[in-house]
């Protein structure tokens, strides 16, 4: 058996030095062994049902909506300085699971992931503040725990009573001599319940550095877990939609009756606990970007269907940095008995010069169930839009997101943990299988095949070595880019959005108003254009499928205009990877082609056409606006040698047809490169 593995082995090394195919080492290496290796066999076969696995399992979000990161200790003295958090869950609470939720700061690239979770910690629950008769729920004071990274570490126990719940970090991240610990989220649940959601809070210590870190992010409920959805049953429906509004309608204040807001009638008085607000997840042109969700809303219980006299009312809640992405608002009720539950909108976000109230799911509990699934709603009013489109006030409590069926935060929560210890076990299995391809050269070498195949493996690691440390230094460069765009300019546009927000709000004459106003949407635009240019140079790979669905928003975002969509023949093609240099010459073509329609040409009509075949990508910008001499129009603007550039790099071809009154249809064509 060894002389056979050694001429096998030689026969290998000599098919892959006589071809030069470097992408032989890595796969026909692991051929090689698994043939003779049973141990190798069983790994591998374990990695490729973890990968099947996986497909059935949630996924978290990339990153944080709007830069909110979560709860950072201040820098601490020492690694094991202890440092705490407490929160008062208002009244004796049983509690029967907790679940820790890390930091993911993406523009960091694998640095940020789990950024600052604690090494060791302690988390104990009272009837004290003081912690007096205290029980200890989890202490991993003894090892240190492995970091989650973008999973949650969840923990299971019999129901143990309490009111005060205190988290102590026991051993800290550390960089630079730097010790610290942080969490986006701290999640107490008693049953279907989130007991944690809102409640008081006080900490040893703290960054507060709004909006990034604040330490009520920590029991805000929202985080990149998003909301709990059983991602293989989609859903039919996208959720309750209101009528148009004009902004006289809206924002006048001795109309108090043109506020939106939507209702559920329960059938009978329940014992209410929680509510919770589930905003839409669609791209419908009047809510894309979150602006079906209210500005500032308010729950309302009664036990009038008219509201005329309220069992309870939530505070206003404001959201000065848009809608929660992917996150429900859930709202914490003091045991009120009610049977009408409404959400009641005091202000609303614009799309142009239109207002709406969208949600895709209201959910009323009642102890540990939803009450309100199945039951009547009644609104101000409701859209003109068909059911058969996914718009319905009955969806409202259909038991679906705009995209997923929705289950209970226990189950979603074992299945991301269960999510997290799958990768983790893959990571150990792919490295224990580097280290039986390593043993079995090892057996080969002493085998004594020769200095022939040792120098020619060596070449082949050193050529590959060279490569990967090539592609590492443009992926650190490109990450890098990402970074500052990021950091510096984001936070920037960010402030400037913010600031022309309260100047528009707080301007005693119009033209003042008007004038934030413009500031804001031309920084919303260069916000919007910094985030495609981040999109372009960090995600590595992009499917043409993803790169379809990019172009149909940015037509969106950028034309303004409800009746245009984008047609791709065929509807069904294959997906594939693209390159960085495909997708960013196709993709800034596209919004300059875009952007010429809305500056030049004053349409009426627009139409966008992709076809896609086996080789190459095509799409057509069609208009009936002023049209123009191409032949006449260099120097005006209008980006045409750019156009014809972008495609000569690409090999492909640019074509500009149009004439003076006549409108214009430019053409761009280029191979998958």
């Amino acid at each position: 058996m060894g002389m056979l593995k050694l001429f096998f082995w030689g026969l290998f090394c000599f098919q892959l030095s006589a071809t030069g195919n470097t992408t032989m080492d890595s796969q026909g290496m692991n051929s090689f062994f698994r043939f003779f290796s049973p141990e190798l066999q069983r790994v591998e076969t374990r990695i490729q049902r973890i990968a099947q696995d996986l497909q059935s399992l949630p996924v978290p979000k990339a990153h944080p909506w709007g830069s909110r990161y979560g709860h950072r200790s201040a820098d601490l003295p020492t690694e094991n300085t202890p440092d705490w958090l407490l929160m008062d869950l208002g009244a004796p609470r049983k509690v029967d699971m907790l679940a820790l939720m890390p930091v993911n700061l993406s523009y960091q690239g694998e640095q940020g992931v789990g950024y600052g979770f604690p090494k060791r910690f302690r988390i104990e629950i009272s009837d004290h503040a003081n912690m007096s008769d205290s029980v200890v729920l989890v202490d991993t004071s003894a090892t240190d725990v492995p970091n989650p990274g973008k999973h949650p570490m969840v923990f299971e126990f019999a129901p143990v009573s309490g009111r005060y719940l205190r988290f102590t970090s026991l051993k800290h991240e550390g960089k630079s001599g730097v010790y610290f610990w942080a969490l986006e989220e701290l999640f107490v649940l008693q049953g279907n319940l989130l007991a944690s959601i809102g409640t008081e809070i006080r900490m040893s210590s703290s960054v507060d550095l709004y909006p990034q870190w604040v330490p009520v992010r920590i029991n805000d409920g929202q985080s990149t877990l998003g909301m709990p959805v059983e991602v293989n049953a989609p859903s039919l429906s996208l959720g309750y939609l209101s009528a148009k509004s004009t902004r006289e309608e809206v924002e006048n204040p001795l109309t108090p009756l043109s506020k939106k807001w939507c209702a559920v009638d329960l059938g009978k008085a329940f014992d209410i606990e929680q509510v919770r607000v589930l905003p839409l997840e669609s791209d419908a042109y009047e809510v894309t970007g979150g602006r079906g969700f209210p500005r500032q809303i308010q729950v309302q219980l009664s036990n009038d269907p008219d509201f005329g006299t309220l069992a309870w009312e939530s505070p206003k809640g404001n959201f000065q940095l848009g809608y929660p992405d992917g996150c429900a608002i859930a709202v914490t009720v003091p045991h009120v008995k009610a049977r009408y539950v409404r959400v009641y909108a005091h202000l609303l976000w614009s799309r142009d010069n239109w207002y709406v109230l969208g949600l895709s799911e209201l959910q009323v509990y009642d102890a540990s169930h939803n009450v309100a699934l199945g039951k009547r709603v009644f609104a101000k009013d409701i859209s003109d839009k068909k059911a058969s489109d996914g718009w319905a006030q009955e969806f409202l409590v259909d038991g679906y997101s705009s995209r997923f069926r929705l289950i209970e935060w226990p189950t979603y929560l074992r299945l991301l943990d269960q999510r997290g210890k799958l990768l983790r076990e893959t990571e150990a299995l792919e490295s224990q299988r580097a280290a039986i391809v390593s043993r079995g050269k090892t057996i080969i070498n002493m085998g004594g095949v020769g200095m022939v195949i040792l120098i020619a493996g060596a070449w082949l690691r050193g050529m590959i070595r060279h490569r990967v440390m090539r592609i590492r230094e443009v992926e650190q460069l490109r990450q890098q880019i990402a970074r500052d765009l990021h950091d510096d300019i984001g936070s920037n546009l960010g402030g400037i959005v913010l600031l022309s927000e309260i100047g528009s709000e707080h301007s005693r004459d119009e033209e003042s108003r008007q004038d934030f106003q413009a500031i804001r949407r031309a920084a919303e635009e260069a916000s919007l254009s910094m985030r495609d240019i981040i999109w372009l140079i960090q995600r590595e790979p992009v499917s043409l499928k993803e790169f379809v669905t990019r172009m149909r928003q940015s037509l969106r975002a950028i034309l303004h205009q409800p009746d245009v969509f984008l047609e791709v023949e065929p509807s069904s093609f294959p997906d594939r990877s693209l390159s960085l240099l495909f997708r960013r010459h196709v993709f800034l073509a596209f919004k300059e082609v875009l952007n010429n329609v809305r500056k030049h040409a004053q349409a009426r009509v627009a139409s966008v056409q992709v076809v896609i075949d086996a080789e190459r990508l095509r799409f057509a910008v069609s208009d009936n606006g002023v049209g123009f001499d191409p032949s006449s129009v260099a120097g005006t603007g209008h980006g045409l040698d750019n156009l014809r550039r972008r495609a000569s790099r690409l090999q492909g071809w640019v074509k500009i047809e149009s004439d003076p009154g006549k409108g214009t249809t430019i053409t761009f064509e280029a191979p998958f490169s």
